[in-house]
Formats: structure tokens, sequence, C-alpha cells
């Protein structure tokens, strides 16, 4: 085949656009990365665009030597001024008054660019979205109520006697998954999907009930008249970008600004939330529900779960709940002591009885023995979901076990047997006749501020999932508060006295914590004690990090002047730093 023969091609210069005199112009947020660029600049309005350009529209602009997209934050009508105009209209009705009031607060409350946050808002595309998108209620109820075995119940027959458009948050796509299939067989065309790959309707249903993940808290949904939020303590409800926003204050935000109904529902939530509950903000709903004392059997430490199991069989499924899917997540030699490594300097994991696999280079072995003193027996300092597996297997011959993790979930739980399932995986569609609740202290014991609150709300919400008469095993002490509050049914306990540990200590909720990284920060640790006095600033083990701790009533003031040396690091082009605001790994 002949080779097409080559052409020139004329270089055509770029149109210079030039200042000119306006009677009308528009203040336009530049969308671009850099931090010191978050602030609106004036562009004239030409007269065929008057009609086209409103706020929220996305347009294009002339910045420096190039085009930029452009978000309009305001229209100044007759006010001449002499400046570069808007080139066209892009997308005339993206974004809400109510979708920029809330980008701009949210990224007041993390540290970051307004550009960054509404990234995270789908756009609208039609009218009818930026026109009903605001709110407007008179009387605003905010609640939190522990989830209870009701809770879905009644919240069905609210959908069915209010119709109103509603946004529901879960978790994770699972959950999400299934409250969607239960709600679409009741409600139908007025079920809405808002996952993570779901792409927004161009029109919504009346009465919408929208149904989503994480990202979902953004959406742009007409007339939204409340939000529903459960287990709220969830670690996927963190975002892992950059600013890291947390949907709970996300909503609260929302709820405050667009006058929208705000309701919680967890096992157990975040200090936070019971921090707004003893300030009154949030109302507690007392679910009606009897204590576990009436009308169950609680076993603790020292005794054996294998009993809790007989009974449950007897009458039913028994549900056994482990912190991890390996068969073991800490194996020591047992003549040294030392922990099993491969020849690549990793550390190796159990993956059955006999088999070991390197968690860098994959290497499996099952010939394992000591690097350090070549002994070839081992000891199991905790235990997995696989050998809880093996270990039942032995106690209970001729009873089906089935596993439920994130590997291969079981979404209908069987008649009879046990159920094995790491947190989150537990088949949901029956009620237990057992619950045997395991790992307590290692859940209890990991190195996070959020470790206590998370089992409780994790255990506290299979509750829900069992019985009236189930017999219920707790792999802690007797005495343990997270014993105790299960016995009574009494979260509120461990939660006053949670809240009053981290007032003492001066932790979150009371004080904001404010992560700084970043080179050359020592002139920094000054400024910020000098101007504010109940800012405490310590350097982290960590080299060029520090840790500020900031009351709650003061930190937005800080946060301010946090962003503005951000930007100024950025305007001036030294080395950037990095801030995180009450990050969730502490």
């Amino acid at each position: 085949m002949a080779e097409k023969p080559l052409k020139l091609k004329r270089e055509r210069a770029k149109t210079v656009v030039r200042a000119s005199r306006f009677t009308a112009s528009a203040n336009v947020l530049i969308d671009h990365e850099i931090t010191h660029l978050d602030q609106p600049f004036t562009y004239g309005l030409p007269e065929d665009l008057k009609s086209e350009v409103e706020i929220g529209s996305r347009v294009l602009v002339p910045f420096k030597s190039e085009e930029r997209e452009g978000i309009v934050l305001e229209i100044l009508e007759n006010q001449p001024s002499t400046s570069k105009p808007i080139i066209r209209v892009l997308n005339r009705y993206a974004y809400s008054q109510s979708a920029l009031k809330l980008a701009t607060e949210v990224a007041s409350r993390y540290a970051s660019s307004i550009v960054k946050i509404l990234r995270y808002i789908p756009e609208n595309y039609e009218r009818e979205y930026s026109k009903k998108c605001r709110g407007g209620k008179l009387e605003v109820s905010r609640t939190f109520e522990h989830v209870s075995s009701l809770t879905k119940t009644r919240l069905v027959e609210q959908l069915s006697t209010e119709s109103e458009t509603t946004l529901i948050l879960l978790p994770t796509e699972r959950e999400a998954e299934e409250l969607f299939t239960q709600l679409s067989e009741r409600f139908q065309e007025r079920c809405v999907k808002a996952f993570a790959r779901s792409k927004r309707p161009k029109t919504f249903p009346t009465s919408a009930i929208t149904i989503g993940t994480r990202a979902a808290i953004f959406w742009q949904i007409p007339d939204l008249s409340s939000i529903v939020i459960f287990n709220e303590n969830s670690d996927h409800y963190w975002s892992d970008r950059s600013p890291f926003w947390n949907v709970r204050d996300v909503a609260l935000i929302r709820s405050r600004l667009e006058n929208i109904d705000l309701h919680f529902y967890s096992g157990f939530a975040s200090m936070e939330i019971y921090r707004l509950l003893d300030l009154g903000y949030l109302n507690l709903v007392k679910s009606s529900r009897r204590g576990f004392l009436q009308r169950r059997r609680v076993r603790s430490k020292p005794d054996s779960y294998h009993q809790s199991i007989r009974e449950g069989l007897k009458t039913g499924v028994v549900l056994v709940q482990v912190a991890t899917k390996d068969y073991s997540t800490l194996v020591i030699c047992k003549n040294c002591r030392c922990r099993p490594t491969c020849e690549c300097g990793f550390q190796l994991k159990m993956l059955n009885k006999t088999d070991f696999s390197c968690s860098a280079c994959g290497l499996s072995t099952s010939e394992w023995k000591c690097t350090e003193c070549g002994n070839k027996e081992k000891l199991l300092l905790s235990r997995g979901a696989q050998r809880i597996e093996e270990e039942l297997g032995k106690a209970f011959p001729a009873i089906p076990i089935y596993m439920s993790t994130a590997n291969k979930a079981i979404e209908e739980a069987p008649n009879t047997g046990i159920v094995i399932a790491t947190p989150g995986m537990e088949p949901r569609n029956k009620k237990y006749s057992a619950l045997i609740l395991l790992d307590g202290e290692l859940q209890l014991n990991r190195p996070t501020m959020r470790a206590e609150e998370r089992l409780l709300d994790n255990w506290f919400s299979l509750l829900q999932f069992v019985r009236d008469d189930a017999s219920i095993f707790v792999d802690l002490s007797y005495s343990n508060r997270v014993t105790q509050a299960l016995n009574t049914d009494n979260p509120m306990r461990v939660a006053k006295a949670l809240l009053l540990e981290r007032r003492r200590v001066k932790l979150p909720p009371w004080h904001r914590i404010v992560r700084i990284q970043g080179e050359d920060l020592g002139a920094i640790q000054e400024q910020l004690r000098l101007q504010f006095k109940n800012a405490e600033v310590s350097k982290s083990i960590h080299s060029h990090e520090y840790v500020l701790r900031i009351p709650v009533e003061e930190s937005e003031r800080v946060i301010q002047a946090i962003y503005a040396l951000v930007k100024y690091r950025s305007a001036s082009r030294k080395a950037l730093i990095s801030v995180q605001i009450d990050p969730h790994d502490l």
C-alpha cells in the first residue's frame, strides 16, 4: 500500500483576547489545581451571553495565555468595567446556588479549595434542578436513633405516608443494594441508585427515594427534604483523597444551609454525634427495646462459646463473627518468638494450617522454618475465620459450616448450621438463634482512637439480626464496659464515659486535630503559638509533621489562618504543605 505524502500545515497564531468595556460583569472561579488561585476573577459579560450566563454556570474564559474553564459565582449588573470577556458558556445550569454555598462551607471546614469540592458534585444539565434545589423548611428535624430490628420497617412506613424526596446513605454498595432491592419492591419508580459508578439521572421522579453510598451526599436532588444516614461511624464514609472529608460533617453542613431534615441510625454512633446530642443540636429518639437480661442469655469470658453454639443449633442457625478472614493474623516461632519472614525481607502470613505466603513477592511455601533458629514449630497468637472454621469443624463434625468474607460473600443464610463472617459480610435475611462475637480484645486494642466506638457500633448493629431468645457470647471479660453495655442494652452509658475521657485529654469531638505535613515548618509552629494561645502545637515523631489541638469553638478561625498560609506558600513558590482536619486514622 502506497504511503500518503506528507502535508504541511500552516501554524495558526493563538487568538489574543483583549480587555474591553462591558456594562455587566461576572465573578468567575477558575477551575485550576493551583491553590492560591482559589478566588474569583472578574470577566466581562458580552451582550450575546447575558441571557445564557447564570450563577453556577460553567464557562470558558481567557486566563493568562490559555483558555480555562470556570464557575460563575456572582453576576454584577449595571456595573461598567474594563476586563476580558467570557468566551462561551459550557453548561448553563451546572451548579445551583445551594451547591455553591455547600462547596464553599465544606472547603472552609477542611482547609481546601472550593474547586476541589465542586469536583465531587455532579453537574446539572437542565433548568429544573437549579430552580428546585433550594430547600426551605420552617422547622427542621435532626435526630439520632440507636438502630434496632424495627428501624427499617418504620422507615418504609414513613416513606409511604410522607411523599417527600429523601436521600438514604449506607456505608457499602452491598448494603445499599440490599436496601434498594427492598424499597424497589414497594416504591418501584420512586427509587434511584446513587452508587459510586452510578450516573445521576437527568430527571428525578416525583418524591424520589435516592439510595446511595458516600459520594451521593453531594448530589443535587430536586426538592430534597430529608437525609438518612446509616452507620455514620463507618470507615467507608471517609474520603480517601484530599481534603479527606467525612459524610457526617458534610451532611450536617448541608442540613443547616438548605434546611433539610437529617436522621442518623447506628448501633453506636461516633463521639461527634454524641457531643451534638449532649449540646442539644440533635434529638435522641429512643427505640422501644427491652433489655437483654429480660430476653437473652449473654455469656462472656471465661466461659466457652461452644455452649452458646449448641443452644443455638437446636432452634436455628448460628452466626459467628470474627475480625479477620485469614487463617491467623499473628504467628511466631514457638522457640525464639520471632515472626516468620520471607527471603525478600517481608513478613509471611498463614493461608491455612501448613501454607505460608509472602505479602510482598507472593512466594508460597508449605515447608516453613524459622530463619533465626531453624525451628519448624509455630505458635498462633490470633485466629482468623479459616482457623475458626477448622476448630468448629472438629467440635461440631456433623454440622454444616459456611464462610462469608470479602472474598466470597453469602447473600442468604441457611436454615441450619453455623455461619462464620467478618464484619459487614453477615447474611441479613434471617434472625439468628445464637450470636458469637469473637476477637474483642484484638479489635479494642487496635492502634486507633476510634477502636472502641467502632467495635460497639459493629456489635450493637448485629443485635438487630438475632431472635429475642437468642444465646449471645461476648469474647471479653464480664467486667469490661463493652460487655456491660451489651448486657444492659445501654450504649449511652459508654458514650458518656468516652465523652468525659476525650474532653480530659483534649481529643475529638471536643478538640479539632489538625495534621500539617511539609518542609520548613519551624516558623509556622511559632506563628501559630503566638497567634492562637489555646492551640497546642506538638511535633510528631515523623519528620516534617506537626499536630495541632484546637478547641472546637475556636477551630474555624485557626483553620482559616492555616489555609491562608497554604495559599501564601503556593503563591510564593515555597514547598507545599499538606493539611488534614480530624484525620480518621488517629
